[in-house]
């Protein structure tokens, strides 16, 4: 056992409530160490010390053959989350896509997002200047939904997390059912220049892309699917409920049960 040295020795508590500054010789001069979950010099990959239950990991196995999202729901702090990353870590399905829902959040948040004005503002100063053509794949970005449908070098699933999805509009279930039958979705911005360019590279919400260096997919006719037929059913597992999809591999976690 290692020795502690009377300087080191930490001294409870740091605060007396008192109000007043504390003289020299009693001001702490140092703090103890944060736990492992809150140490963000010396952080532990997320999803590494995760537990699964036997209920869990079977649940969760069934999911993966078949290719259906799964629905957890549970207080605060239990692991829905982390869940997630403990699959995805395991798997090497690459960093997790972390959809955060709020009450404003609609279904083309998680598919894209296009940046009109920059585009516009980039076009005027080119005409003015050097008169080179605007890619508009620099100006369109995929939210986690849409970079999930986008097919990978390995041709495995990646791992969409979308969480808080209790505090959404009352349409937003509907419509992620309604994609997820598709199996496919529309960019109205690129699909008006299908006959002009058949394929755009545009950025995915990748941090660290696992695919492309340069953090960007191809999009032809402006249109991404999965290339797997989507079909439909719920099957219900303990606490965990999940709804139909093929290809992608979805988790939603709520706070409530549905």
């Amino acid at each position: 056992m290692k020795e502690v040295k009377k300087e080191d020795e930490i001294k409870w508590p740091l605060y007396t409530g008192t109000g007043k500054p504390r003289k020299n010789g009693n001001v702490p001069q140092k703090f103890p160490p944060p736990p492992p979950w809150r140490d963000f010099q010396n952080k532990v990959k997320r999803g590494e010390t995760y537990k699964a239950d036997e209920a869990e990991i079977n649940i969760v196995n069934a999911a993966l053959y078949l290719r259906r999202p799964i629905l957890i729901t549970g207080n605060p702090g239990t692991g829905k989350s982390s869940l997630a990353y403990s699959v995805a870590n395991e798997l090497g399905l690459g960093a997790v896509l972390r959809w955060n829902i709020t009450s404003r959040t609609t279904l083309k948040d998680g598919l894209y997002s296009y940046d009109a004005i920059s585009r516009f503002q980039a076009t005027d100063f080119n005409d003015k200047t050097t008169n080179k053509e605007v890619n508009i794949g620099d100006y369109i970005r995929l939210g986690p939904l849409g970079t999930a449908f986008c097919r990978t070098a390995t041709g495995n699933p990646r791992v969409l997390l979308i969480d808080e999805i209790d505090k959404s509009d009352i349409d937003l279930p509907n419509d992620l059912l309604h994609i997820f039958e598709e199996g496919e979705f529309l960019i109205p911005e690129l699909f008006r220049l299908r006959d002009e360019t058949l394929e755009v590279n545009i950025f995915s919400a990748d941090i660290d892309n696992i695919d492309n260096i340069d953090n960007k997919v191809p999009v032809t006719k402006g249109t991404i699917s999965c290339d797997v037929t989507v079909h439909g059913g719920v099957h219900h597992a303990h606490k965990r409920q999940s709804l139909a999809k093929q290809k992608l591999w979805v988790l939603c976690a709520s706070k409530y049960r549905t």
